[in-house]
């Protein structure tokens, strides 16, 4: 599944007829590139590592830390010694301010004695550390388009996968069960996800992962996230209906927003990416899902945002609102937040029912925990260096919205990997974005 290609069209290798001649308007190549074959193909191993041991953690304190952050780190020493990446000087002052910010927050939260979790601060330094590198090439798209279309194919295995995990139940052929836990043990297991997510409650069959997948939510954004990079990279048209299939077999919404979002980017950053097949592959989908049992299923959660117990209502009005009651509590909160890893006090003190699992979002867990100000700075590092100097169009908006409104992915490094790897890897202080469409380097 890892590939190091030129792309040409439909994502498929450049032929002699697509002749690249040279870098696009607007972009340098004043800088000496030292991105080799080989450093291409660790990056391209490291997504699908990043995609298939999502679940596997390390046992340490009483709980077990994400393979993600060993794997990370590794990969990160192995091109560092290689001498392929070079640090962004934008990223680098503004993550020194954010993170000093978010210290001197914690400081005054010390001071004032209240508790607070030095893992979950030390956590936030680990996980981003990585965002400061990028690529020492001025070929930045070859950087993302081979790591994209890794990534792709990956998802499309296990979007197969997962219809087949999901079909099997409905047919009665399979009962499910996790293998994975069975396989491995609890102990090798990252905890406090919901694995087992039933269709319903006391219904025995339950929405796909394709096993690996930390929640059926992710199977649904990535195989969406999938979908967009694929319009970018001009895959063929049958492999986003495979993508799509996989995305209705989580029977989860939030993919569904995440494709809203990536068409609405489409539309306005990149129309020329749109063709006949595309909207084809998209009716047929779409005709695919509304035939299925999935589509009931689907439009019954139209209402989740007023409904307290669903998972719409956790993800997309609960935080806003707890954390909005927990500043008002306290108003010094403002200033220095609650404190590192304080913000899942909420859900004792301001949970509305028994099951609701509340899922803190980027902007609403950094105010809380730590203040405006601080939190304020670390969403402007984040938001700059998604956006800034990406060598590719619709990809680091489609990112962006991902981990801050669907996801709990401030601290989750499996998706904040992904997101450095799609945006800021292949990223130049200096350049345009471009699209599979334009002359590539």
């Amino acid at each position: 599944m890892s590939v190091v290609v030129p792309l040409g069209r439909a994502g498929q290798p450049a032929g002699p007829d697509e002749v690249q001649p040279g870098p696009p308007a607007g972009a340098t190549t004043g800088e000496p590139s030292r991105w080799r074959h080989g450093d291409q193909v660790i990056v391209n191993v490291f997504v699908v590592l990043l995609v298939l041991t999502q679940r596997l953690g390390i046992p340490m304190a009483g709980t077990s830390i994400s393979m993600a952050i060993p794997l990370g780190y590794l990969v990160l020493a192995v091109l560092l010694l290689r001498g392929s990446l070079g640090l962004s000087r934008i990223r680098v002052e503004l993550l020194l301010v954010a993170l000093a910010a978010c210290f001197a927050a914690t400081v005054a939260v010390s001071l004032a004695d209240t508790d607070f979790s030095v893992p979950s601060l030390l956590l936030l330094v680990v996980i981003y550390l990585p965002w400061l590198f990028r690529a020492r090439t001025p070929h930045g798209f070859r950087v993302v388009a081979s790591a994209g279309i890794t990534f792709v194919r990956t998802m499309m295995v296990l979007a197969v996968v997962g219809v087949a995990q999901f079909g099997a139940q409905l047919a009665g052929a399979w009962t499910y069960e996790d293998r994975l836990i069975d396989l491995v043990g609890a102990d090798y297991i990252v905890p406090f996800y919901n694995f087992n997510n039933s269709l319903e409650y006391g219904s025995s069959t339950f929405k796909s992962t394709a096993f690996v997948l930390l929640e059926p939510s992710f199977l649904s954004q990535f195989c969406a996230l999938a979908v967009i990079i694929g319009l970018v990279l001009r895959v063929r048209a049958w492999m986003l209906v495979v993508l799509v299939a996989g995305m209705a077999s989580s029977v989860s919404g939030t993919g569904i927003f995440l494709l809203a979002i990536g068409a609405v980017l489409v539309l306005f950053r990149a129309p020329k990416l749109l063709r006949v097949g595309y909207v084809l592959a998209a009716v047929i989908a779409l005709g695919l899902v509304l035939a299925s049992p999935v589509a009931d299923l689907l439009l019954n959660r139209s209402g989740e945002f007023t409904e307290t117990e669903s998972s719409g209502y956790s993800r997309f009005v609960a935080p806003y609102k707890q954390v909005l009651q927990g500043l008002e509590d306290d108003p010094s909160r403002y200033v220095h937040g609650a404190g590192a890893g304080t913000s899942e006090d909420l859900l004792v003190t301001n949970a509305t029912g028994f099951s609701q699992v509340v899922l803190y979002v980027i902007l609403p867990k950094l105010v809380y925990e730590y203040g405006v100000l601080a939190g304020g700075a670390f969403v402007i590092f984040l938001v700059t260096a998604t956006l800034r100097g990406s060598p590719w169009k619709v990809v680091p908006g489609s990112v962006l919205f991902m981990v801050f409104f669907l996801s709990g992915a401030l601290l989750q490094p499996q998706t904040a990997f992904l997101a450095w790897i799609f945006t800021t890897l292949g990223s130049r202080e200096d350049a345009r974005p471009i699209t599979a469409g334009d002359p590539v380097p």
